[in-house]
This record gives structure tokens, C-alpha cells and sequence, in this order.
């Protein structure tokens, strides 16, 4: 294998892993068509350079299986649209803070000026999520922020739809400010038109994002009452994802 293809193969591990989040070898090897050992040996090649990290993930019999994902370096170095959106938001959101700001705290300020990013994010896609229904906003907002790096998957969960995003769009900033992560959240609430809950954060030290939404108890009436609150584990049947 040539220079330009090692090359190759590596940049499409790291961007399918960006795009898919966590997965195996066996995974990665079926999509990009490459045998698993040649896989495994790009994948140690990238864990030691530190832009990988791995995992074992337990299974019923046999030995644990590995996962991989981006680490916190990868990340910000596929997150350069991202910021560079956060930081167009920011710069009216800054503008339009109030002249009067003697005496409110820093966490404040953060929480308004991330406020209207979200308001900002939600009005760019608004048209786009038109659904009648809040499974068809649940897709509708799945497709269109997963532009935005905030949403990878949705899965029906029986009751609720639990919605995940892989890695952070913004790892660096929200390590600093829970006001990011707030704000993804808000955004994908005011898409949708009802309560979301934040369950885990990849900030906070998670695999995934995750977000959990009620179902509608009838037409047009959102439920009430606070979702359940739910570890990473994935139960329920696949609603859709961004593939």
C-alpha cells in the first residue's frame, strides 16, 4: 500500500469515526472496505498519535470488544466549521447584551449570550422543521442538526425518543461553560416545540451526548412532567440516523 493510500485510509477512519462516533473494527473495516487486521493496525497507528481513544465494551461471552472514537485533540481538529458558525453567533449575541451589566456574574452573562445562540440556530432552521407531528420534527430536526454537529442518531425508546450525538462540536468551549451544552439543548427544544431533557454530556465525560423527549400523549398536546432519566445504554428500536 502506497504512501497516499495509508494516508487515504486513515483520514476516512477519522472521518467516518467523526461522522458515526464510537465503533468496532469489524464496523469500520465493512464500510470503508478494508480487512479488519489492516484496520486494526491504521487504529493503533491513531491511537498512539493521540487521535483516538479506545474503549472495551463488554459482552455477554467471549472477550470485550474494542471501540474506538476521536479524542478530545481530533475533535477540535474536525470542529473548525463549528466554531467558526459559534463565533458568527456570538459576535450579535454579544452585541445585542443589554448596556446594563454592572453586578450580574460572568455565568450569567455566558447563559444569555449562549441563550440567543441557540435562538439563533433554531431560527436558521426553523423553515426546515415544519413537521405536524413530533415524530416528523424529531427526523426533521435530527437532519438538520446534524450539520451542526449537535445530533448524530435518534432512536424510539418506547415512551420518549432518545436523541445522541456521538462526539462535541465545541469540546474546548464546553469544557470551560456548561452554557455550550445548555445551548444545544435549547436549540434542539425550540425545533421541536417541547421539553427536552439533557442526560449526558461527552463535556461532562460521556460517551455521547444524549437528550431525552417525551412523546405527545395525544395530538397536539405535549406531555408533561419530567422524562426519565436514563444511562448510555441503548435499548428500544432504531428511529433513524445520519448516515
Amino acid at each position: 500500500m502506497g504512501v497516499r493510500s495509508v494516508e487515504r485510509t486513515r483520514d476516512e477512519l477519522v472521518q467516518l469515526l467523526a461522522e458515526r462516533g464510537e465503533c468496532s473494527v469489524a464496523e469500520l473495516a465493512s464500510e470503508i472496505g478494508v480487512s479488519a487486521g489492516s484496520v486494526r493496525r491504521h487504529l493503533d497507528i491513531l491511537v498512539a498519535e493521540g487521535m483516538l481513544v479506545s474503549r472495551l465494551e463488554r459482552q455477554g461471552r467471549g472477550r470485550p470488544l474494542a471501540r474506538y472514537s476521536l479524542s478530545a485533540r481530533a475533535e477540535e481538529h474536525t470542529s473548525s466549521e463549528h466554531y467558526q458558525r459559534l463565533l458568527a453567533r456570538l459576535s450579535p449575541a454579544l452585541q445585542s447584551l443589554p448596556a446594563a451589566t454592572e453586578g450580574r456574574s460572568g455565568s450569567d452573562l455566558m447563559d444569555q449570550l449562549f441563550e440567543q445562540v441557540a435562538h439563533a440556530v433554531a431560527d436558521e432552521h426553523r423553515a426546515q422543521v415544519n413537521g405536524r407531528t413530533l415524530p416528523e420534527r424529531v427526523t426533521q430536526t435530527l437532519r438538520v442538526l446534524s450539520s451542526e454537529g449537535i445530533l448524530h442518531d435518534v432512536e424510539d425508546a418506547g415512551e420518549f425518543f432518545r436523541l445522541r450525538n456521538s462526539g462535541c462540536p465545541f469540546r474546548s468551549t464546553a469544557a470551560e461553560t456548561h452554557a455550550c451544552c445548555s445551548a444545544d439543548r435549547r436549540a434542539i427544544e425550540l425545533l421541536l416545540g417541547v421539553p427536552v431533557e439533557q442526560v449526558t454530556t461527552v463535556a461532562a465525560g460521556g460517551h455521547e451526548c444524549e437528550y431525552l423527549v417525551r412523546k405527545e400523549d395525544g395530538p397536539g398536546e405535549a406531555a408533561g412532567g419530567l422524562l426519565p432519566v436514563m444511562g448510555q445504554r441503548r435499548t428500544g428500536m432504531p428511529l433513524g440516523g445520519v448516515r
